[in-house]
């Protein structure tokens, strides 16, 4: 078994041998001829010298990825989104989705009869102190099945909805203002 290891690794060696100096010769030669090609080039088109080492790409190249991130960034991060401004009533209680029920029907679209009950039954910081009132808000910013109701377009502006059940709870939702982008 080691004599045709052997014997094979005999007949490999000189072609390894061959293989690294035609590597190195071509390598040599091929620097040489890179170089003669590149004296021609414009300047904005040749390689990049960095001390000894070439970067191998153009200064017109890193113009055009710089100019693209640019727009990329551009594209993704200032671009429009949805907004809502909206308030809720959180109850987390067992009977919570009955009473809100109840609510919805007392309120029956009366915006000042929800901040009323909001600042007496939400079991949120924001019922008590606003009025139940979240501000302005971008999807994504609320869990998602909050988000969900808040930015369906079949949800009205100016009207409650719910109740929405959350792992904090129960809501009942009133969207104050809603701005959907496509």
């Amino acid at each position: 078994m080691f004599r045709q290891h052997h014997t094979a690794l005999r007949a490999i060696f000189p072609i390894t041998i061959l293989a690294i100096g035609m590597v190195v010769a071509f390598a040599s030669g091929g620097a040489a001829a890179r170089d003669e090609r590149d004296r021609y080039k414009p300047f904005y088109l040749r390689d990049i010298q960095v001390g000894e080492y070439t970067l191998p790409f153009s200064p017109v190249t890193v113009v055009v990825m710089i100019v693209s991130m640019i727009m990329l960034n551009g594209i993704i991060f200032n671009s429009p989104k949805s907004t809502a401004t909206a308030s809720h009533i959180l109850l987390d209680d067992k009977d919570a989705k009955s009473r809100l029920t109840e609510m919805k029907k007392e309120i029956n679209g009366d915006y000042g009869k929800f901040q009323a009950m909001a600042r007496e039954h939400s079991k949120c910081p924001s019922g008590k102190a606003a009025g139940g009132s979240l501000g302005t808000f971008k999807p994504g910013m609320m869990v998602p099945a909050f988000d969900k109701a808040i930015f369906e377009k079949e949800n009205k502006v100016g009207d409650a909805i719910g109740p929405i059940q959350t792992n904090f709870g129960w809501h009942l939702i009133w969207i104050e203002n809603r701005n959907l982008v496509q």
